[in-house]
């Protein structure tokens, strides 16, 4: 029985991150309608940024606000240069931008870091943390912490703001939203910056968790869109409930299957949501 406690918890710590992973990706989905093929590149780039800025001696506390802020800045960047250009075409012409996106990054990434393994591995998070028989890895606790902290400033920006209020509205009706002074170009400029700083800030923190390559980012795409799919657009609960579902499949497909089967149980879960209630368990009935 203890074992079964250990996996929750990994579970748990291991949810809160794919959380935070995801929430870029949602918000980007629920605002403009974008599936963004090239989000987990952009997680890659997050990665690859805190790991360089940690070989140039940067302190971490430093290193996660610059990825932050290059976040922001980058999404601004493929707004206006390449989705506003397309947001009149077809879905499928977004997907095959986003796709390319992807491609070009993940080379580009491989041109510069190469295709070796790369983990940022630091000695104080080395540890772990002894609570009666179970066992918590610091870098996994502060991974989960720092991520908690994340997504609650996340849900207070979208809630107390004026600004987050206006990309709510978007979410929900565009055509309302503009009705009532709301320009929605800007708000799908401040949703594509904030979901590209997201994925960024989970690359740092993808970082410390595990290796990485610059050719992992259709598995880390694919999870945020699991957690989507399963947990359903439009609030944190089903981000969390998605999140928590993807954890648990994984964590326990991987000890008692082993970690081939991994991926093979999240996509037939995958699925059955498709086929089942393809809205997600929190998410809003597609019209």
């Amino acid at each position: 029985m203890e074992i079964v406690f250990q996996l929750l918890i990994d579970a748990l710590l291991l949810a809160g991150y794919y959380a935070l992973l995801s929430s870029g990706f949602s918000l980007m989905w629920g605002v403009s309608g974008i599936i963004n093929l090239a989000y987990g590149s952009f997680v890659l780039v997050g990665a690859y940024l805190v790991y360089t800025f940690h070989l140039l001696g940067i302190s971490l506390f430093l290193a996660f606000p610059l990825t932050v802020a290059l976040g922001l800045l980058s999404g601004v960047v493929l707004q206006h240069l390449l989705i506003n250009r397309l947001m009149n075409y077809e879905p499928f012409t977004l997907l095959v931008l986003t796709f390319g996106f992807d491609i070009l990054l993940s080379n580009l990434l491989n041109f510069f870091f190469k295709a070796d393994v790369r983990s940022l591995t630091l000695e104080s998070l080395s540890g772990s943390l002894f609570v009666s028989h179970f066992i918590v890895p610091y870098n996994k606790l502060l991974v989960f912490l720092l991520s908690f902290f994340a997504i609650l400033a996340l849900q207070l920006y979208l809630k107390g703001t004026w600004t987050g209020k206006a990309i709510r509205a978007v979410s929900f009706d565009r055509v309302g939203a503009e009705l009532c002074g709301i320009n929605p170009g800007k708000i799908y400029a401040i949703s594509t910056s904030l979901a590209t700083a997201l994925a960024m800030l989970s690359g740092g923190f993808y970082a410390l968790l595990q290796g990485f390559t610059p050719f992992d980012s259709g598995g880390i795409t694919l999870k945020a869109f699991f957690v989507c799919v399963v947990g359903g657009l439009g609030n944190v609960h089903g981000l969390l409930l998605g999140s928590l579902v993807l954890a648990l499949s994984e964590v326990f497909s991987g000890f008692y299957l082993g970690e081939g089967w991994k991926v093979v149980i999240s996509l037939v879960i995958l699925v059955l949501f498709l086929l089942w209630r393809p809205q997600g368990v929190a998410g809003v009935k597609y019209a």
